[in-house]
Formats: structure tokens, C-alpha cells, sequence
């Protein structure tokens, strides 16, 4: 019997930041649960030699200039595209859905309560532009406006390709642009930016000129770079883009067009949802009178799982229950049980959409005092069983996790 040869997928993604190293984990992921499928690295240097090319059935890459896509296409193999600098015919798309990210932000920075918002940005890298259109948009749609970071041309700090390889925790060439315009910024603010690299640059520039985050500019990255955000002071929150699954579905994309070569005439462009938000210190404020009532919050938020009650509010508080609940009816317009509720509900929801938990264990882990309690009161809220939640609501996030072929 003649053996079944492998598949050889060339991949080409930079190794030197967490979103290409996920990407490698999620393409690997794929190809260890498919037999015959063998991802390899490609060497940039490489992309000179046909010979060399021509031994892959197809490649994943970062397609970041025009050399480099006019190299891939010379192949005459097919390719997916995870970097979507610019349309580029007869290539595959698997790209973050950007839109989705920037409802993310705005959604976090608005539960915040927060009402001034800026973003961030490079003059250089599309996946900028992409951010911070959406992240406007959102806000837009919301009835708020947004402070974008424009600096002049000749202090511009061009993200390019290069920067995306070879990026470093280096502070912002542009640094005195950014701290003018971070001085003249309304506060409190939320400012998003579109890598974890740029918030943490803009954390620096508010650090050396005395600027207090969270409580004056709070701050939202983009990558969740555990590296990045966790080697910071302080610790950065960041939007997880699910890099992994974006990784798996490019390879299950590029499969599809080896296996159906028909597939390959039409233009296929996939977006993947994002995770979710990982908060962390440089986000965690909600910016209200009295400041006491930040700090509450901000308690009840880290404690949902203890089945905290009202009085070990006051408690932590150490004011009164009348003054305590007056300020929470006043500006949250609930009660201090209320919100308890609500950050537990929040907290459940969170965990029926990413995890395999049971209902029984997610009950616990929100502070429930029951399986059944915690089912009733789901129910009364979402108008449904956590399990029928979790299952609709995955469908949903399925049908917009791979959305379209344009």
C-alpha cells in the first residue's frame, strides 16, 4: 500500500512576542490532533529560495510588506494571511474581529463608569487604524467622543514591520509628543491602546511626569502579554485576543483550501472573536464621588466568591450602613446587596461562556450558597437556566467567531 504523505505547512510568524508564539501553539494544537499534518518554521531569509518554498503545501504567515506576499504568491502555494496589512489577492484572511475588541474596551472603560475616553495609537501598523476606528465607533454609539493621540509628522512613530519583530520594552521614541498630549488630556480619562508594548509606553510616559494610573488615566492593552503586562508597576490590563484560536483556524483554513482547490478562487477573509478582558491594576478604578465609593467596588469585585454580604462592606469601609447605602443608591442607583448580586451574576456569566465548569462548581466559585439558588436566580434575571444560557450563548459566539468569506 502506498503511504499517505504529509502535509507541510510553512509557517512564518515572529517568535519573539506572545502573539506569535500563540499563534505557533494554536497551529500545533491542530496539527497534533490531525495525522500526516506537519507544521514548519520558515526563515525569513528563505522567501529568496523557490527551492526551498517549494517543498511546503501551503503556509501561514505574518504578511507584513509586499515582498514578502509577492515571495508566498511566486510559490504558486496557497496562503493564509494573519497579519491582513492590505487585501492581497488570491490569499486567505484569519484576522482578529476587530470590532468586537473595540466594543470590549469601550464596554469595560463605560462599566467603569468612566466618561472621558482616549486612545492611544502608532502612525504606522493598520492593526492600529483598525483599533482605534472601532473603538470610536463603539464609544459613538454610546454618545461619547474619543481623544486620539495625532502627534505632528515629524515626531511620528512609525510601527512598521520591524518594530513588530524585533519589539522590545524600549520607552516611546515619541515620548515627548505623547506626554504634551497625555498633559493636556481631560481627567480623569480610559485610554485604550492597540498593543500591550504601547501601554506599556504610555504607562511610562505617565509614571516619569508624575500622572497617577489608574486613578487619573487608566490604562487598556491589547495582546494580553502576560510578560509585558505582568513586568509592569502597575500591572497592565489587556484585551486577550483568543491568539490560539486564531492560530487553529487559520490552519483549518488553509487545509480547507489544499483540500478544495475550488475554495481557493474565492476570497476568504475570517475574523475570531476575542476572549475577553484579563483586568488588572492599571484599570481597576471606577473613577465617582465619594472616592470611598471606588474602593467598595472595587472590594466587592475582588471578593465575589467569599458570599460577601452588606455589612462586611461597611465593614471594610468602616462608615456607616446609612451613609454607605445612601451613596450607592445615589450614584449606582442600588443597593450594596444589589450590586453584590449583580458582580456575582457577572462573575457566572464570565464562567458559563470560558469554561467547562459545571453549574455546581460555578455557583461556589460566585459566591452561592446553593446550587439551586443560584439556578433561581440566573433564571429570574436571564429569563432562562444557566445551562440553556451557556448553550445559546456559545452558539452565538460560535456563529460570529468565523464570520464571512468576501
Amino acid at each position: 500500500m502506498k503511504p499517505v504523505s504529509e502535509t507541510k505547512i510553512g509557517v512564518l510568524v515572529e517568535l519573539t512576542r506572545a502573539f506569535g508564539r500563540d499563534l505557533c501553539a494554536g497551529i500545533t494544537a491542530y496539527a497534533q490532533e490531525h495525522e500526516r499534518l506537519a507544521p514548519f518554521f520558515v526563515d525569513p531569509k528563505s522567501l529568496k529560495e523557490p527551492s526551498v518554498l517549494s517543498k511546503f503545501d501551503g503556509f501561514i504567515a505574518r504578511v507584513m510588506n509586499d515582498t514578502i506576499a509577492k515571495r508566498l504568491a511566486a510559490s504558486g502555494k496557497p496562503v493564509v494571511d494573519v497579519y491582513y496589512e492590505k487585501p492581497r489577492p488570491g490569499f486567505a484572511v484569519v484576522k482578529t474581529n476587530h470590532a468586537k475588541l473595540g466594543s470590549l474596551a469601550a464596554g469595560h472603560f463605560i462599566d467603569r463608569r468612566f466618561s472621558t475616553f482616549g486612545f492611544c495609537g502608532f502612525s504606522g501598523g493598520r492593526f492600529s487604524d483598525y483599533s482605534r476606528q472601532a473603538f470610536c465607533r463603539a464609544l459613538s454609539a454610546e454618545g461619547h467622543r474619543c481623544h486620539c493621540y495625532e502627534p505632528p509628522v515629524q515626531v511620528r512613530y512609525d510601527f512598521d514591520s520591524s518594530v513588530l519583530i524585533n519589539e522590545r520594552l524600549n520607552r516611546a521614541p515619541d515620548a515627548k509628543a505623547l506626554t504634551r498630549w497625555v498633559k493636556k488630556l481631560p481627567k480623569p480619562i480610559a485610554v485604550f491602546c492597540p498593543n500591550d508594548l504601547r501601554a506599556w509606553q504610555l504607562l511610562h510616559v505617565c509614571l516619569d511626569c508624575g500622572i497617577d494610573v489608574p486613578h487619573e488615566v487608566a490604562i487598556l492593552g491589547l495582546d494580553n502579554d502576560v510578560i509585558v503586562c505582568g513586568f509592569s508597576k502597575p500591572t497592565i490590563s489587556s484585551i486577550d485576543p483568543d491568539t490560539v484560536e486564531i492560530g487553529r483556524e487559520a490552519i483549518r483554513t488553509l487545509m480547507e483550501v489544499i483540500n478544495n482547490p475550488a475554495v481557493a478562487k474565492r476570497q476568504i477573509v475570517r475574523q475570531v472573536d476575542p476572549k475577553g478582558i484579563v483586568e488588572r491594576a492599571s484599570t481597576n478604578v471606577y473613577p465617582i464621588d465619594p472616592p470611598w465609593l471606588s474602593d467598595a467596588l472595587i472590594f466587592i469585585k475582588n471578593h465575589v466568591a467569599d458570599r460577601l454580604s452588606a455589612f462586611e462592606v461597611y465593614a471594610y469601609l468602616n462608615r456607616s450602613h446609612t451613609a454607605v447605602d445612601a451613596a450607592f443608591r445615589k450614584v449606582l442607583n442600588r443597593t450594596v446587596q444589589q450590586t453584590i448580586a449583580a458582580s456575582r451574576l457577572e462573575a457566572a456569566c464570565q464562567l458559563l461562556l470560558k469554561s467547562e465548569l459545571p453549574v455546581m462548581r460555578i455557583a461556589e466559585k460566585c459566591g452561592f450558597a446553593s446550587q439551586e439558588y443560584f439556578s433561581r436566580s440566573f433564571s429570574e434575571e436571564k429569563g432562562m437556566p444557566p445551562e440553556a444560557w451557556r448553550r445559546k450563548n456559545r452558539c452565538a459566539q460560535r456563529g460570529r467567531r468565523t464570520k464571512g468569506e468576501s
